[in-house]
């Protein structure tokens, strides 16, 4: 049972790690830990959400309980970008980068339910069960972090924020 979720959800909980941690290694351990956990509570697991939520939600506890005892300062851009030319790549990595920093500024909520629902594109209703959230929290939390990336980003003469109103 557990070797299956940890096929089918092990990217989606390292990339959501990933995005709060920004290390790869601490990613990984935190990742593998996610799923010690999820074996270890499987029997709790009773199907009141998606599996993919509960997962989450025991990512984001591993996640917040290790920035509580480490409090690390966080590097994100040791990362590939995979694109098809030097050129782009170099143009992507560098939004990306600018992207990335500027969450990075944002209080922990605003990082928290960006990453969730604009990067994992998870919906709200999932978000708000990982975050334990009401999900009109979620929606509102949402659009005052997007109105802050857009605020930080446009003065850096930076990136446009696409928004979509998707649940």
């Amino acid at each position: 049972m557990i070797e299956t979720w940890f096929e089918k959800y092990v990217e989606l909980i390292y990339k959501y790690i990933f995005f709060m941690v920004k290390d790869h290694q601490i990613a990984e351990d935190l990742t593998q830990e996610t799923f010690i956990k999820a074996h270890i509570k499987s029997h709790q697991y009773k199907g009141n959400s998606e599996l993919k939520t509960w997962l989450y939600r025991i990512a984001y506890t591993t996640t917040m309980n290790y920035f509580r005892k480490k409090h690390p300062i966080p590097t994100l851009f040791d990362s590939p970008i995979h694109v098809k030319s030097a050129e782009e790549s170099f143009l992507e990595k560098s939004d990306l980068e600018e992207l990335y920093r500027a969450i990075s500024t944002l209080k922990l909520s605003y990082q928290q339910v960006i990453i969730l629902r604009k990067i994992q594109q998870l919906s709200v209703k999932d978000t708000a069960a990982i975050l334990r959230w009401s999900e009109s929290k979620v929606k509102m939390t949402t659009a005052r972090a997007l109105e802050k990336l857009k605020l930080i980003l446009g003065e850096k003469g930076g990136m446009e924020i696409e928004e979509s109103s998707r649940s």
